[in-house]
Protein backbone atom coordinates (compact mmCIF):
# COMPACT_ATOMS: atom_id res chain seq x y z
CA UNK A 1 0.00 0.00 0.00
CA UNK A 2 1.04 3.45 -0.61
CA UNK A 3 0.82 6.69 1.11
CA UNK A 4 -1.00 9.95 -0.25
CA UNK A 5 -0.10 13.28 0.34
CA UNK A 6 -3.81 14.59 -1.29
CA UNK A 7 -6.88 14.76 1.11
CA UNK A 8 -9.28 11.89 0.68
CA UNK A 9 -11.59 12.10 -1.71
CA UNK A 10 -10.04 13.99 -4.35
CA UNK A 11 -9.18 12.46 -7.28
CA UNK A 12 -5.36 12.01 -9.65
CA UNK A 13 -5.14 15.34 -12.08
CA UNK A 14 -2.48 15.81 -14.89
CA UNK A 15 -0.71 18.82 -13.80
CA UNK A 16 -0.43 21.06 -17.46
CA UNK A 17 0.91 23.85 -16.13
CA UNK A 18 4.92 24.26 -18.24
CA UNK A 19 7.62 25.31 -15.67
CA UNK A 20 9.51 28.11 -17.53
CA UNK A 21 12.25 29.00 -15.11
CA UNK A 22 14.64 26.35 -16.71
CA UNK A 23 13.49 28.38 -19.72
CA UNK A 24 14.23 31.80 -18.29
CA UNK A 25 17.75 30.66 -16.86
CA UNK A 26 18.76 29.68 -20.78
CA UNK A 27 17.14 32.57 -22.12
CA UNK A 28 18.99 35.15 -20.02
CA UNK A 29 22.80 33.02 -20.18
CA UNK A 30 22.39 33.48 -24.19
CA UNK A 31 21.41 36.62 -23.71
CA UNK A 32 24.36 37.77 -21.73
CA UNK A 33 26.97 35.46 -23.59
CA UNK A 34 25.84 37.42 -26.59
CA UNK A 35 25.75 40.87 -25.09
CA UNK A 36 29.37 40.07 -24.44
CA UNK A 37 30.23 38.76 -27.84
CA UNK A 38 28.77 41.58 -30.11
CA UNK A 39 31.14 44.20 -29.33
CA UNK A 40 34.15 41.96 -29.86
CA UNK A 41 32.58 40.86 -33.17
CA UNK A 42 32.25 44.42 -34.09
CA UNK A 43 35.71 45.33 -33.71
CA UNK A 44 37.20 42.41 -35.47
CA UNK A 45 35.03 43.60 -38.61
CA UNK A 46 36.30 46.41 -38.55
CA UNK A 47 39.44 45.73 -39.11
CA UNK A 48 38.51 43.61 -42.30
CA UNK A 49 36.51 46.14 -43.96
CA UNK A 50 38.63 46.91 -46.58
CA UNK A 51 38.89 44.62 -49.83
CA UNK A 52 41.38 44.66 -51.75
CA UNK A 53 39.97 44.58 -55.61
CA UNK A 54 42.17 44.19 -59.11
CA UNK A 55 39.58 44.49 -61.94
CA UNK A 56 40.35 41.81 -65.39
CA UNK A 57 42.59 42.88 -67.97
CA UNK A 58 40.00 42.31 -71.03
CA UNK A 59 41.87 42.32 -74.41
CA UNK A 60 39.77 40.88 -77.11
CA UNK A 61 35.92 41.03 -76.41
CA UNK A 62 33.07 41.21 -78.82
CA UNK A 63 31.41 43.68 -76.55
CA UNK A 64 34.42 46.09 -76.42
CA UNK A 65 34.09 49.71 -77.44
CA UNK A 66 36.86 51.94 -79.10
CA UNK A 67 36.99 54.83 -77.05
CA UNK A 68 38.33 56.74 -79.26
CA UNK A 69 35.80 56.48 -81.73
CA UNK A 70 33.15 55.93 -79.87
CA UNK A 71 30.12 59.06 -79.68
CA UNK A 72 29.05 58.62 -76.29
CA UNK A 73 30.12 60.49 -72.95
CA UNK A 74 32.77 59.41 -71.53
CA UNK A 75 33.58 60.48 -67.80
CA UNK A 76 37.04 59.23 -66.34
CA UNK A 77 38.38 59.91 -63.10
CA UNK A 78 42.28 60.06 -63.15
CA UNK A 79 44.85 59.06 -60.48
CA UNK A 80 44.49 62.29 -58.99
CA UNK A 81 40.98 62.54 -58.58
CA UNK A 82 40.03 64.60 -60.96
CA UNK A 83 36.76 63.67 -63.01
CA UNK A 84 36.54 64.67 -66.45
CA UNK A 85 33.92 65.01 -69.36
CA UNK A 86 35.35 63.86 -72.18
CA UNK A 87 38.83 66.14 -72.36
CA UNK A 88 37.46 68.63 -70.11
CA UNK A 89 37.96 68.77 -66.18
CA UNK A 90 34.60 69.31 -63.96
CA UNK A 91 34.89 68.50 -60.74
CA UNK A 92 38.34 67.80 -58.86
CA UNK A 93 38.26 65.46 -55.51
CA UNK A 94 41.72 65.58 -55.18
CA UNK A 95 41.67 67.83 -51.64
CA UNK A 96 39.30 65.17 -50.05
CA UNK A 97 41.43 62.25 -49.84
CA UNK A 98 42.93 63.43 -46.57
CA UNK A 99 41.73 61.73 -43.68
CA UNK A 100 40.01 58.22 -42.74
CA UNK A 101 36.23 59.73 -42.71
CA UNK A 102 34.24 57.73 -45.28
CA UNK A 103 32.21 60.77 -46.08
CA UNK A 104 34.98 62.95 -46.74
CA UNK A 105 34.41 62.85 -50.81
CA UNK A 106 30.08 64.08 -50.05
CA UNK A 107 30.91 67.38 -51.18
CA UNK A 108 33.04 66.27 -54.51
CA UNK A 109 30.03 63.96 -55.54
CA UNK A 110 27.24 66.33 -54.46
CA UNK A 111 28.96 68.72 -57.39
CA UNK A 112 29.04 65.95 -59.77
CA UNK A 113 25.40 65.12 -59.18
CA UNK A 114 24.74 68.78 -60.00
CA UNK A 115 27.06 69.23 -63.04
CA UNK A 116 25.63 65.59 -64.54
CA UNK A 117 21.99 67.15 -63.92
CA UNK A 118 22.69 70.16 -65.81
CA UNK A 119 24.22 68.63 -68.49
CA UNK A 120 21.63 68.32 -71.40
CA UNK A 121 23.72 66.15 -73.30
CA UNK A 122 23.72 63.44 -70.79
CA UNK A 123 20.23 64.31 -69.97
CA UNK A 124 19.00 63.08 -73.49
CA UNK A 125 21.29 60.51 -73.99
CA UNK A 126 20.52 58.99 -70.52
CA UNK A 127 23.93 57.10 -71.22
CA UNK A 128 27.87 57.20 -70.62
CA UNK A 129 30.70 55.16 -70.00
CA UNK A 130 32.65 55.50 -66.55
CA UNK A 131 36.71 55.14 -66.81
CA UNK A 132 37.89 55.06 -63.54
CA UNK A 133 41.95 54.71 -62.80
CA UNK A 134 42.70 51.47 -61.30
CA UNK A 135 44.90 53.24 -58.10
CA UNK A 136 41.30 55.82 -56.79
CA UNK A 137 39.75 54.74 -53.66
CA UNK A 138 36.89 52.19 -54.45
CA UNK A 139 34.19 54.48 -53.08
CA UNK A 140 34.77 57.24 -55.20
CA UNK A 141 34.02 54.93 -58.21
CA UNK A 142 31.05 53.60 -56.93
CA UNK A 143 29.86 56.41 -55.30
CA UNK A 144 30.25 58.69 -58.89
CA UNK A 145 28.24 55.53 -60.00
CA UNK A 146 25.55 56.39 -57.71
CA UNK A 147 25.04 60.25 -58.11
CA UNK A 148 25.33 59.50 -62.11
CA UNK A 149 22.28 57.87 -61.24
CA UNK A 150 20.71 59.91 -59.10
CA UNK A 151 20.98 62.90 -61.61
CA UNK A 152 19.21 60.99 -64.46
CA UNK A 153 21.74 58.96 -66.87
CA UNK A 154 20.20 55.30 -66.50
CA UNK A 155 22.89 53.37 -68.37
CA UNK A 156 26.23 53.57 -67.36
CA UNK A 157 28.95 51.77 -69.00
CA UNK A 158 32.01 50.28 -67.12
CA UNK A 159 35.54 50.46 -69.08
CA UNK A 160 37.17 47.65 -66.90
CA UNK A 161 40.65 47.93 -68.62
CA UNK A 162 41.95 51.59 -68.37
CA UNK A 163 45.64 50.81 -67.75
CA UNK A 164 45.48 48.77 -70.72
CA UNK A 165 44.14 51.91 -72.96
CA UNK A 166 47.68 53.40 -73.08
CA UNK A 167 49.90 53.02 -69.98
CA UNK A 168 50.21 48.78 -69.95
CA UNK A 169 51.25 49.00 -73.82
CA UNK A 170 54.45 51.27 -72.99
CA UNK A 171 55.25 49.31 -69.65
CA UNK A 172 54.75 46.15 -71.95
CA UNK A 173 57.28 47.63 -74.46
CA UNK A 174 59.74 48.35 -71.48
CA UNK A 175 60.40 44.27 -70.50
CA UNK A 176 61.28 43.50 -74.11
Amino acid sequence: MGVSAKPPGETDTVLSEINVTPLVDVMLVLLVIFMVATPMMHEAMQEHSEVELDLPMVRDDDMRIDLDETEHIILSIDKDLTIFIGAEPIVDCGPYNEGDDPNRFQPCLDELQGLVENNRRLQDEGRLYLLAHTEIPYGVVVGSMNRIRLAGVSQVGMVTNPEFRGESAAAGDDDD
